[in-house]
């Protein structure tokens, strides 16, 4: 039993670095995903998503409360930007979330769930953060995205693509709904149980 995972990340059109992030860290008994927007684009937003990328990694922990709140203050006065953090444990078939900003993920499936972000922004104005939790099993797929990505994707219109592979999924969602004018990001997660 695992995860298979896929990332895109493309620039804003007319730049070259993008200031989305993301990291993924594979766990013995688990999974942290984290997708990151940087407010902005461009050499400037690029940099603080490197260094939040970073960061991230250094203190990489499945207690994405604290690990949220970590980023928080050690990025204030930056840029800020919004970050969903998602931990995925193999052990209970339940994963755990926070969310803040723009950023968004879902569950696909016979019927798309939309887990909710909460206003605000990190390194800027933190709310008191509420996870949400849910369950998954064998075959289900998430997608994380930025706002490069537009929000209200038709799922009837993924139905051929969700259950392919994660790279052509992920190459259909960026082609038909990804915005040339900002950084996008698409994460696609898969879980399987052999």
């Amino acid at each position: 039993m695992g995860f298979d995972f896929v990332t895109v990340n493309d620039p804003c059109s007319g730049e070259y670095v993008s200031g989305d992030g993301v990291v993924i860290h594979e766990f013995e008994h688990g999974l942290l995903v984290v997708i990151i927007d940087v407010l902005g684009h461009g050499e400037k937003a690029a940099q603080t998503a490197r260094a939040m990328e970073s960061y991230i990694k250094e203190l990489c922990s499945s207690d994405i409360v604290w690990l949220m709140e970590k980023v928080h203050e050690h990025f204030l006065t930056s840029q800020g930007a919004a970050i969903t953090m998602v931990y995925f444990d193999r052990l209970t078939h339940q994963f755990k979330g926070v969310a803040i900003g723009n950023t968004l993920v879902r569950r696909c499936g016979e019927e798309w769930q939309s887990y909710q972000a909460q206003p605000g922004v990190v390194g800027e104005l933190l709310p008191t953060l509420k996870p949400f939790h849910d369950v998954f099993k064998d075959g289900d797929t998430f997608l994380f995205t930025t706002d490069g990505i537009k929000e209200n994707i038709d799922p009837e219109s993924c139905r051929s693509f969700q259950y392919h592979s994660l790279g052509s999924f992920t190459h259909f969602l960026t082609t038909n709904f990804g915005k040339s004018y900002d950084d996008s990001t698409v994460i696609a997660v898969r879980y399987y149980y052999d």
